[in-house]
């Protein structure tokens, strides 16, 4: 919003403008931008007259002495008739242009040397008197800017309104924030009106057939106006508010929203059908042609103004061509309303239709200025269009708009919460200066009222606030907090979610965030079946995206969008992960929502190529996925086992895996399946890992177990064994741990070849046990016999033999 100062000091009497600016953005007003109009009167300066004297060599020029405060006076020629020794006048030395573009120069004039200008109003821009030299008045310090004694133009300040805050955005609310911090008596312009011919009632009637979206009408009728041009004032306040002047009649709306931040409407009373107008609830598909020549498709939940045969305005937001104000229009109804702000908000940006009424309907107007606000236009269109107001106003009612319950304030909360000392007696004062009535109830208890134009105000802490604005933060001393230190208490979830987090960050990914919102289809994208449970969405009412138009119920397609997005900059080695809530619908969810609302972690691997330094050692993009996997349950304290091949249908079948924690499934590992990724548009190889946090969650750490390090060697055996090409690894390793005693150390296999020598259906896998124990050393014979029973039983139970 923009506020002209010149315009803001008719309502109520303003300090200088660096205070005004000081204590308005202490007070939480966002100034933006200071806008200086008019000439600049930057290089000018106040200089004296000294002395004068006849030039020696032209009867209509004068050589004067001007002090400029710099040093000694200097000599400058002047050929206005109302030069004078002691007079104050702006002069332009050497290197000064003026607005005109003049630039000023030492130069000698009929053979005396001038050193600058004593300018004229012309020359400064600020008038069309040439005839003599501008003279100052008062008594203004010499060598002072010009810019300082006289400004040349308007300053305006460019302001940022909080969303909360409908009230300041108007020249009364602007007035209003002055007096409460610098006091003064409000100056509101004239709202009377001379009423005459007939009743408004009998040219039109008004009703609220939408009770909820509508509060309250006024209407009032101009008969016999004409339409023209704006005056020369009308005109320049708009311009300064960033308004565009259209004719006078809808520039006298658009003035008094700016004065009373009440939008207005005019209709040209003569296209109006019915002889009613009516504000209610749009029928669905219901079209309408607005002022900006646009045909707009409207829902059940937009509110508009009809007459008796369709739309003719879109309620708070714009009105309707068919019903505008043009060069013929002769009678006018003005319109003043009190819509629902959410209605306005949501109807606006659906239809990406924002204006100034909108703007101010959104942050909510005073819902008591409606009458003034039609008086106040009535008045000045009679003064500007001419015409007769009919007699009286036309008024329904909705229901009524929201009224604040008294607030219970108590000074010593305010004293707590901001470190302040401050009195009952100090706190009413403050509170009374923004128009919120403090009565004093049991104990120290405060009864506060806060007037109805606030509908920001509805707790303790927002009287609070409005306390210490007018108090002035900057008055607030500086003090450390006192009280006795508790420790903190991490609640279990986030704890588990933090280490999760922790731990891949640490293995080398990088953390992402995406929004909640997905397309419906994602289900689709990743073969969940029909009646899988993650097919229930909730919708969400007013998506940021249109095709997000749901909560996403699994958090794996907003890392894939992530991850080929990544991909389209040409990004070969990606690494990311994700931990969020996904968002489970449906009637026969639990009531505990997190149960509805889980949290879930998906990593994702993606890589083009290989690392060219080290070619040939690259480890499969499966195996990174799944040693993540199993980083993070190691770091978490958990044991776990690993079992081949997954049930999830956007995972590949042949490299796939589950890890389980008690035999509950906690993460599902593997690479995509080619029509998951085809749907994503992903080419390179990408693995993905998806955990579920809340089945981490209260598992706990195992109880960690430490082995003294033994001075005793090492035994090495390696085995070659020949399995089935479907053998899980994992059920190898497993079984030759429990086979193979305690002096086992490690058993791991590190080497896999398939090809000519082995059959057909088969594979050959290295195996490497490692015997060792921590009081002896081991006999060859320990360890063949421990190695024996090794092979037995891969033997045995897997049919493995030996190469």
């Amino acid at each position: 919003m923009r506020v002209a100062l010149g315009w803001l000091a008719e309502w109520i009497d303003l300090p200088d403008p660096a205070t005004l600016q000081e204590r308005l953005t202490v007070g939480g007003l966002e100034i933006e931008d200071v806008i200086e109009t008019g000439a600049d009167l930057s290089g000018i300066t106040v200089g004296h007259v000294v002395e004068r004297a006849q030039h020696p060599d032209a009867d209509r020029l004068s050589v004067c002495k001007v002090d400029l405060g710099d040093g000694e006076p200097v000599d400058i020629v002047c050929g206005a008739p109302n030069i004078a020794a002691g007079q104050k006048v702006a002069v332009a030395t050497h290197g000064t242009t003026l607005p005109g573009g003049l630039k000023i120069k030492r130069s000698k004039i009929r053979g005396v040397r001038s050193n600058g200008m004593i300018c004229s109003r012309q020359e400064l821009g600020l008038g069309e008197d040439h005839d003599g030299i501008l003279v100052l008045d008062g008594d203004p310090a010499v060598g002072t800017p010009l810019s300082e004694v006289m400004p040349a133009g308007e300053t305006i300040l460019d302001m940022e309104i909080t969303p909360n805050r409908g009230d300041w955005v108007s020249m009364l609310g602007m007035a209003r924030e002055v007096r409460a911090h610098f006091g003064g008596e409000l100056r509101l312009p004239p709202c009377d009106v001379q009423e005459s011919g007939r009743a408004t009632s009998a040219d039109v009637e008004v009703a609220v057939e939408d009770a909820e979206g509508c509060h309250r009408y006024v209407g009032r009728v101009v008969r016999g106006v004409e339409i023209g041009p704006s005056p020369d004032w009308l005109r320049g306040r708009l311009e300064a508010a960033g308004f565009r002047s259209v004719n006078n009649v809808v520039d006298v709306t658009n003035l008094v929203l700016l004065e009373y931040g009440q939008p207005l409407h005019a209709f040209d009373l003569e296209r109006l059908r019915g002889g009613r107008v009516a504000a209610r609830a749009a029928r669905e598909g219901e079209k309408i042609l607005t002022l900006d020549g646009e045909a707009r498709e409207l829902r059940r939940e937009d509110l508009v103004i009809a007459d008796g045969e369709g739309a003719i305005a879109i309620a708070g937001v714009m009105g309707g061509s068919e019903s505008e104000v043009t060069d013929e229009t002769t009678s006018i109804l003005l319109e003043s309303a009190h819509f629902h702000p959410s209605r306005v908000r949501r109807t606006a940006k659906r239809l990406g239709l924002h204006s100034d009424a909108s703007y101010r309907f959104e942050r909510g107007v005073d819902p008591d200025g409606q009458a003034r606000a039609v008086d106040r236009a009535a008045r000045l269109i009679q003064e500007l269009a001419g015409g007769e107001i009919s007699q009286g106003r036309i008024e329904a009612e909705g229901d009524p708009a929201p009224t604040a319950e008294p607030i219970e304030l108590r000074p010593s909360r305010v004293n707590r919460l901001l470190g302040t000392a401050l009195t009952t007696e100090e706190v009413t004062a403050l509170l009374a200066r923004v128009d919120i009535e403090a009565r004093p109830g049991q104990g120290d208890l405060l009864l506060c009222h806060p007037p109805r134009y606030r509908n920001d105000v509805h707790l303790a802490a927002d009287l609070v606030e409005e306390v210490a604005r007018i108090h002035g933060y900057d008055r607030i001393e500086a003090t450390l907090p006192s009280g006795p230190l508790a420790g903190v208490h991490i609640a279990p979830r986030r704890h588990t979610r933090e280490a999760v987090r922790t731990i891949l960050a640490g293995a080398g990914l990088t953390e992402i965030m995406t929004f909640p919102g997905a397309p419906p289809g994602d289900v689709d994208a990743l073969r969940l079946p029909a009646h899988h449970p993650r097919r229930t969405h909730v919708a969400l009412v007013n998506p940021i995206l249109a095709d997000d138009s749901v909560l996403r119920t699994h958090l794996l397609p907003s890392v894939l969008r992530a991850v080929r997005g990544n991909r389209a900059r040409q990004i070969e080695r990606i690494a990311v992960f994700e931990v969020g809530r996904v968002f489970v619908g449906g009637p026969d969810r639990p009531d505990d929502w997190h149960d509805r609302e889980p949290l879930q972690a998906v990593l994702a691997y993606c890589e083009v190529g290989h690392d060219e330094l080290w070619s040939g050692t690259e480890v499969p993009i499966f195996f990174r996925a799944k040693g993540a996997a199993e980083r993070l349950l190691a770091d978490l304290g958990t044991r776990h086992e690993f079992r081949a091949g997954s049930e999830e249908p956007f995972l590949h079948p042949g490299a796939s895996g589950c890890f389980r924690v008690r035999g509950r499934p906690v993460i599902e590992v593997g690479e995509l399946h080619p029509q998951v990724a085809e749907g994503f548009g992903l080419e390179a190889p990408c693995a993905v890992a998806v955990i579920d946090v809340e089945a981490l969650d209260g598992l706990g750490a195992e109880a960690r177990s430490y082995r003294e390090v033994s001075r005793h060697p090492r035994v090495r055996r390696d085995l070659a064994l020949l399995v089935d090409v479907d053998q899980p690894a994992g059920e190898l390793v497993a079984a030759v741990r429990k086979k193979a005693g305690a002096s086992l150390l490690s058993a791991e296999f590190f080497d896999r070849y398939e090809g000519r020598g082995v059959p057909e259906g088969k594979l050959s896998l290295a195996l490497r046990l490692v015997f060792q124990r921590t009081d002896r050393t081991l006999t060859d014979a320990e360890v063949s016999e421990a190695v024996d029973r090794v092979v037995d039983a891969l033997r045995d139970r897997f049919g493995a033999e030996l190469r």
